[in-house]
C-alpha cells in the first residue's frame, strides 16, 4: 500500500503530529480510509473540498451543507456521498465531533458505475447526482467490517478494488432506490458476455500469484471494472477475489499434498501471493474449515 494521503483534505490536522484523515488501504483505483475531526479544530468547518469521489459512513451525527445546497443531519444510519472536488462544510451537531469511514474510487470508476443508475453520468462533471442516501444495517456491518479488515492491513488490491466498488454501487442503488440497469443479452451479447469471463477466467489463473487489481484484468480483456464485476459474479456466482482465493486454495492443496516440512508454509504463503503466512491460514480455514498443517496430515 502507499503511504497516506488525505481524502476529505489536503492538510487537515488534529496537531501538528496527528492527521485526523487516514488513509487505511489504497490501491491505484480504490482508497478505505478514517475521518477524525473535533468540533474544536479549526478545520472542523472547513477542511477542504474532497479528493477523490467517496462515499462515507458516519459513526457520529454532524450537519453537513455541499455548496449550493441545503444542509443535512448526517449520522449512523445514513451514506454521505462526495463528487471529486465537491466543496462542503460542518456544523457540530453532537460533541464528538465528526467520525466517519470513507471509501474513495478514481474518476474513471466512479462514471463507469453511476451511469449504470444514471447514464449521462459519463459525461457529467458531477457523475454523483446525490448527495446522501439511507443505509441498510446490513450494509453498514459490512463495510465496518471491511474497515476493520483494512486497517488489520489484511486485504489484497483486488479484493480492495471489488469490495469498495461493490460498496459505492450498493449506495448508490439505495440513493437512486433501485438496481443497475439490467444488462440486456441477446445472443450476440451472451456470446460477448462468456467470452469476456472466460477471459477473466484465464486471466486470473495466469495471474494467480500476483496481487493485480481489478482494472488490471478489465483492461487485459478490454472491459471496464464494473461491467466486469457484474457479469463475471452473475455468470459464476463468485467475485473475481473469491474465484482467485478458490484457485489459490487449488494449488495450495498440490503443495501440501507433496510436501510435509511445516517450514514450507510460509514459503507457500508468498508464492501463492499472501503477504503472511497467518493470511493463508485464514484463507484455508475459510475454505476447507481447517489449517494447512492439518490438511497436510489429511493428505498424506
Amino acid at each position: 500500500m502507499t503511504p497516506p494521503s488525505h481524502a476529505l483534505s489536503s492538510d487537515c490536522l488534529h496537531r501538528i503530529d496527528r492527521p485526523i484523515d487516514h488513509v487505511l488501504a489504497r490501491s491505484p483505483h480504490a482508497t478505505i480510509g478514517a475521518f477524525r475531526c473535533a468540533v474544536q479544530h479549526p478545520q472542523f468547518r472547513d477542511s477542504g473540498p474532497a479528493s477523490q469521489y467517496l462515499v462515507v459512513f458516519p459513526r457520529t451525527s454532524v450537519w453537513i451543507r455541499h455548496e449550493g445546497s441545503a444542509r443535512f443531519l448526517a449520522d449512523p444510519t445514513i451514506a454521505t456521498i462526495y463528487n471529486r472536488e465537491q466543496r462542503y462544510e460542518r456544523f457540530p451537531a453532537s460533541a464528538a465531533g465528526d467520525q466517519c469511514d470513507w471509501f474513495g474510487i478514481a474518476d474513471d470508476i466512479a462514471r463507469d458505475v453511476a451511469s449504470a443508475f444514471d447514464p449521462t453520468a459519463l459525461d457529467s462533471a458531477r457523475p454523483f447526482a446525490v448527495e446522501w442516501t439511507t443505509s441498510s444495517a446490513a450494509l453498514y456491518l459490512r463495510q465496518r467490517i471491511l474497515h476493520r479488515r483494512a486497517r488489520r492491513h489484511a486485504i489484497t488490491a483486488l479484493e480492495l478494488d471489488e469490495a469498495v466498488v461493490a460498496i459505492v454501487a450498493e449506495v448508490l442503488a439505495n440513493a437512486y432506490h433501485r438496481a443497475p440497469t439490467p444488462l440486456a443479452y441477446n445472443a450476440r451479447a451472451l456470446t460477448r458476455r462468456r467470452d469476456l469471463v472466460d477471459a477473466a477466467r484465464a486471466e486470473l489463473h495466469r495471474t494467480v500469484r500476483q496481487n493485480v487489481s481489478v482494472p488490471d484484468i478489465a483492461n487485459a480483456v478490454g472491459t471496464t471494472p464494473f461491467h466486469l464485476c457484474r457479469i463475471f459474479r452473475d455468470a459464476t456466482g463468485a467475485t473475481l477475489h473469491g474465484y482467485r482465493t478458490t484457485l489459490r486454495m487449488r494449488l495450495a492443496l498440490e503443495h501440501l499434498e507433496s510436501s510435509d516440512r511445516d517450514g514450507t508454509l510460509s514459503h507457500l504463503a508468498l508464492e501463492l501471493g499472501y503477504t503472511s503466512h497467518s493470511h493463508l491460514v485464514q484463507a484455508t480455514r475459510r475454505q476447507f474449515g481447517c489449517t494447512p498443517t492439518a490438511l497436510q496430515q489429511l493428505l498424506r
